[in-house]
């Protein structure tokens, strides 16, 4: 996919305010908003936007940060998961060691202690301080959502 445009204050403030709505709390964010249809990216503020007008296509320019999803949410990346999870106080789970190691597997799991989550709803699943990914709050269990290529075989 191709970058579409850059986010102005306005839209910014918007994904702002879904990041509070879903995680409780806004990260410090100081970088521009980079959009492709529903998929945001971060990246510095101090490049030059305007090489752009030159070049044809760009597909990728910073970090991925997650894909915007109806009902204002969004599901974060595991670059965005680290960024928000730091300081989240909502829709986080809690595991301990060996629910991280399933977790890391790509293995749903049952065993997790919840920080005001919303069922049906993406929420942070962390290690102690350690964000390890995203999954989806299910009767019961937590979905995965590691992505294949990031989960660990072993």
């Amino acid at each position: 996919m191709q970058i579409k445009k850059i986010l102005n204050e306005e839209e910014i403030e918007k994904i702002k305010s879904m990041i509070q709505k879903n995680y409780g709390t806004i990260p410090e964010i100081e970088k521009a908003f980079l959009t492709s249809d529903d998929r945001i990216w971060l990246t510095s503020k101090d490049i030059n936007f305007s090489i752009f007008d030159i070049l044809k296509r760009c597909y990728r320019i910073g970090i991925y940060f997650g894909r915007l999803k109806r009902n204002d949410k969004i599901k974060l990346s595991m670059e965005g998961a680290i960024i928000v999870g730091k300081n989240a106080t909502r829709n986080v789970a809690l595991v301990d060691d060996e629910n991280a190691m399933k977790f890391l597997r790509g293995e749903d799991i049952n065993e997790y202690e919840e920080m005001e989550c919303e069922k049906h709803n993406f929420i942070i699943v962390k290690r102690g301080n350690d964000t390890i990914g995203v999954g989806i709050l299910r009767d019961g269990y937590i979905e995965n959502l590691v992505p294949k290529a990031r989960r660990i075989n072993f």
